[in-house]
């Protein structure tokens, strides 16, 4: 897996969506009424900021996401680019690679799994070194979005199955509430599942 995406991958994107050539293909319907998402109309667009990493720094990329509205009831969602993940900024590629190095590693600290090459990137326009505390927010994530995919496959009887034994070293937690936060981000990180699903453009 590539460390980051692009910043010529994202404005790729933002020319395809610039052209109106942003469509649902990969989602199939409504997540609230089941309306066939082919009857979604765009409702706004949302600018978002992205951030790569080229060449050790950290680089702020500006994109817009499409929020989709359904005619049936009403709900709008947003669009993701393969690149992206919501609510972060980083791109889908580095929230995965950095977050994987820490889980993967029964040594790794937060600062070590930071390092790229053994150094650690910095803000181009701050030059502030990313922050371990980062690497921990991004595991929290990956784990309450393992618990909305367990639900969503469960609410639409779907199989799914973990590829690799779960286990979390001692050292990396303090309380039970960590361990299991750890264990939930393992886990996503290797459900085959997660893989084909969230890999693809979706909708949340």
């Amino acid at each position: 897996m590539p460390l980051t995406a692009t910043i010529e991958d994202i404005k790729a994107y933002q020319e395809k969506l610039e052209k109106n050539k942003i469509t649902l293909d990969n989602v199939d319907c409504c997540p609230r009424c089941q309306l066939e998402s082919i009857l979604f109309k765009i409702h706004a667009y949302r600018e978002r900021r992205f951030l790569v990493i080229a060449q050790m720094l950290i680089k702020a990329v500006f994109c817009a996401l499409v929020r989709f509205k359904c005619p049936g009831c009403g709900k709008t969602v947003t669009y993701y680019p393969d690149f992206a993940i919501p609510h972060k900024h980083y791109t889908r590629q580095t929230v995965l690679a950095l977050s994987s190095s820490y889980v993967d590693n029964d040594q790794s600290t937060y600062q070590e799994a930071t390092m790229v090459d053994g150094v650690i990137p910095e803000s181009q326009d701050s030059g502030r070194s990313m922050a371990p505390s980062t690497i921990y927010r991004w595991i929290s994530t990956l784990a309450e979005l393992l618990t909305a995919y367990q639900k969503d496959l469960t609410a639409k009887k779907s199989c799914w199955y973990f590829a690799g034994h779960p286990a979390i070293a001692p050292q990396k937690y303090k309380t039970r509430k960590r361990k299991q936060c750890l264990l939930r981000c393992f886990l996503f990180l290797r459900t085959c599942f997660i893989k084909e699903k969230l890999f693809s453009p979706s909708l949340q």
